[in-house]
């Protein structure tokens, strides 16, 4: 299984990748966060699954079983999808009025970070339930990395992508 770090990095560094070089319209940077931060959120069943075994007062396994499933991913881009389609809307949030296209790209980002979740576990981890019917696991996930792997990746990643930023965007202007 991937480090938290890992599953941080690669969502910001995928979405801010496709903010820079494909998306017509270029979002704000705190979607960039909320996808890394997204890329970390099916873990949270690892408190809850703590919480739970402290209420109930025995061990209680949680991980794995409903945040860790495609079920997540596809609930997020339906709502993504219904705001979209109703993207020339306008709702109130606050004293700000938002559009549905943004809400849209909000759900979108979150599914995004989702599903690099979930691909770095398989990755990491091999077989696991990518759906909520026990005993059924996909055959795709192919664990072609050692967990020696896992000791360097996120640093590389982390490298390579401040690398591109100063190549980039010459980070350096903002030090």
């Amino acid at each position: 299984m991937a480090y938290a770090v890992t599953h941080v990095i690669v969502a910001i560094v995928l979405i801010d990748l496709y903010r820079d070089y494909v998306a017509k319209k270029k979002f704000p940077m705190w979607f960039v966060l909320l996808g890394g931060i997204a890329g970390l959120l099916p873990d949270i069943d690892f408190p809850l699954q703590q919480i739970a075994g402290e209420f109930i007062g025995e061990a209680v396994t949680l991980h794995r079983i409903w945040t860790h499933s495609l079920v997540c991913v596809i609930s997020f881009l339906a709502i993504a999808l219904f705001f979209h389609l109703q993207k020339h809307k306008k709702i109130q949030i606050g004293k700000r009025k938002v559009s549905y296209e943004h809400i849209a790209l909000f759900f979108m980002v979150i599914a995004f970070g989702w599903i690099t979740h979930l691909a770095l576990d398989c990755s990491f981890a091999g077989d696991y339930n990518l759906t909520w019917f026990p005993g059924y696991s996909f055959g795709f996930c192919p664990h072609p990395f050692s967990n020696d792997t896992l000791l360097g990746l996120d640093a590389i990643i982390l490298l390579l992508w401040l690398i591109h930023e100063e190549w980039a965007k010459k980070i350096k202007d903002f030090i």
